[in-house]
């Protein structure tokens, strides 16, 4: 078969989970005999350049996008919440751009070449590929919530957000008068094109949680909607044991080792990491990770925590490995939530919270247990956590292409 994968992002450009899956399923179907066509902007020049190895043809197409990512900072949060309304009214006629952008790509390459399969990575892929016209069969990955909500992650104070009504988007972001009807306006118009969905022949959703949002929100078929759980990759596991991966790391081998991994937000609820490691001194807590919320570890002199900063996948695999639980603190609704999966692959327990796909994941796993997001609730299992070999044969028996490719039949 011969397959087109629309992506705002593909390594080695990577924002999160989305990228990471895409690349392992690309990689699948090409070890499998099938040709492949990744479209993606070019962030790395102001010109499009063709990679071509074997089936597989990667175009990344010269995009406005390579001087905004040329130029990126951070932005601190204090900037971040006194600019947000505008923000997001800047952002979304950048969206508009982008998705006019790549539907012009798309469009390109259809006039010369057939595929079989066209597959829409990401939501502005979706917005672009939506309304194209063609007798390939048209996948839409939903893998957040981004075709309705403005943060993509339905979080509103830490409750779950129904829609971006003029109470929810002034409680979300502060929008207030003329900006708060301008963002409620175009989050309007962008569910209208979300009947978009209804022009694809199906749509694959990372977890039950996704599927029943676009339902309950967009009112899509759930006929329509099938659910597909992230894959892993043999590279994220550690080839150490623990005692060779804690001798490796310098870490002390007679202590209970608490590991975070992710960004350092306050909607990941990291910032519980900090009165944990005071509560439970005799636990060894590590944070690896970057973000808005960094200075807190920066700024903590504590003998029991220790700050690491970003690490790659094959630096944090060995310490997934030599960690004992994995905290997953989530106060946003995750969509999925890789990082159980990842951990859970190291042998780690995960404690996570009850929030979107992560107890879906955990219990999909067998890796652990999920409760409400608070200090006290982390301190009662963390310490109740006891020795348990780790059920890993619903991973080792997952096969992510052979799940896939029945999804087309």
């Amino acid at each position: 078969m011969k397959f087109m994968f629309v992506t705002e992002y593909f390594p080695p450009y990577v924002m999160g989970g989305a990228e990471i899956s895409l690349k392992i399923l690309v990689d699948t179907l090409i070890k499998n005999g099938h040709k492949v066509i990744v479209l993606t902007p070019n962030y790395g020049s102001f010109k499009t350049i063709i990679e071509k190895k074997d089936d597989l043809k990667i175009i990344r197409f010269r995009s406005f996008r390579y001087f905004l990512f040329k130029k990126r900072e951070k932005t601190s949060y204090e900037v971040y919440n006194k600019t947000k309304p505008m923000f997001y009214v800047l952002l979304n006629q950048y969206i508009k751009y982008s998705t006019y952008e790549i539907r012009i790509r798309v469009k390109k390459i259809l006039k010369n070449e057939k595929f079989d399969v066209i597959h829409a990575n990401n939501m502005e892929s979706i917005l672009a590929v939506g309304p194209i016209n063609t007798p390939a069969k048209k996948i839409a990955h939903l893998r957040d919530f981004g075709l309705f909500c403005y943060n993509r992650g339905l979080n509103k104070s830490g409750s779950l957000c129904g829609r971006c009504s003029p109470t929810n988007l002034n409680t979300c972001m502060g929008a207030e008068g003329i900006i708060n009807k301008v963002l409620e306006r175009s989050m309007k118009k962008r569910i209208n094109k979300s009947s978009v969905p209804s022009s694809f022949n199906f749509l694959i959703a990372i977890s039950n949680f996704v599927k029943e949002k676009y339902i309950d929100v967009l009112h899509v078929d759930k006929n329509k909607i099938k659910v597909l759980y992230n894959p892993i990759s043999d590279d994220i596991s550690s080839k150490l044991s623990k005692k060779e991966a804690r001798s490796l790391l310098k870490l002390p081998e007679n202590k209970k080792i608490v590991l975070y991994a992710g960004s350092l937000t306050e909607a990941k609820g990291v910032y519980m990491l900090s009165d944990l490691s005071e509560k439970l001194k005799d636990h060894l807590f590590i944070v690896i990770g970057n973000g808005v919320l960094k200075e807190l570890f920066l700024k903590k002199k504590q003998e029991n925590l220790i700050y690491l900063g970003y690490l790659p996948i094959s630096e944090l695999k060995d310490y997934y490995r030599a960690s004992d639980i994995l905290l997953v603190p989530s106060l946003w609704h995750e969509p999925f939530g890789r990082v159980v999966l990842e951990g859970a692959y190291n042998g780690c327990y995960v404690i996570g919270s009850d929030r979107g796909g992560i107890p879906e994941v955990i219990d999909w796993l067998k890796c652990g247990v999920y409760t409400t997001p608070s200090v006290e609730n982390f301190v009662s299992e963390i310490t109740g956590f006891k020795e348990d070999k780790l059920k890993k044969q619903n991973l080792e028996e997952y096969n992510y292409y052979e799940k896939f490719m029945e999804l087309l039949e």
